[in-house]
């Protein structure tokens, strides 16, 4: 009988664990599962290449500025001859100015040349030269604005020197991470 009864509780034990494994895995399961988030970042302002308005308007940029958010721009490209790549980039701002009430700057860097983002080794590049070779290292920094252009400067930071310039235009999005609620400008008459 004490056999027996034995062999009961240690079935019920079994049991009883399998169980509430299966429950904890179940309750982990639940609460390891990825709740949806929602970004504080918004949508101010969307052009093409030339500055021409997509989405959203200037002037909430501008405003998102001036209320103090936090801003940040968004651009890509891709190349149309062999080898077809494309790159999208997202930068936070450094530095940023509105010109005149109606044009927005925005300062990003200072970034490494990163030719892998482009799936080419950099001694194979075709404009290896203009990033200082491949044995030195090259960053970056660039001024983006509202009417499309997108000035970017390379440079060695170990001496300084200057590497070379590529003005370019992009389709922008400009991104704010707060609601504007001020469009007074930061400047007082007078």
């Amino acid at each position: 009988m004490i056999i027996r009864c034995t062999e009961k509780i240690v079935v019920f034990t079994a049991v009883a664990a399998l169980a509430a494994c299966q429950s904890e895995t179940f309750a982990t399961n639940q609460s390891t599962a990825v709740a949806p988030s929602v970004s504080p970042w918004r949508l101010m302002l969307a052009h093409d290449r030339n500055g021409a308005v997509l989405d959203g308007d200037r002037s909430n940029i501008i405003s998102a500025v001036r209320s103090g958010c936090q801003v940040r721009v968004a651009w890509g490209s891709a190349r149309t001859e062999p080898p077809r790549r494309s790159v999208e980039h997202v930068s936070d701002v450094k530095w940023i100015t509105v010109r005149n009430g109606d044009q927005v700057f925005a300062q990003i860097g200072d970034f490494l040349i990163n030719l892998a983002a482009l799936g080419e080794p950099a001694e194979d590049h075709p404009r290896r030269e203009e990033f200082g070779g491949t044995q030195e290292v090259v960053e970056w920094r660039a001024t983006l604005s509202t009417d499309g252009s997108f000035n970017a400067v390379w440079y060695k930071p170990h001496s300084g020197e200057f590497v070379t310039r590529r003005p370019q235009n992009h389709p922008m999005r400009w991104y704010a991470d707060c609601e504007p609620d001020n469009p007074s400008p930061l400047y007082q008459e007078g």
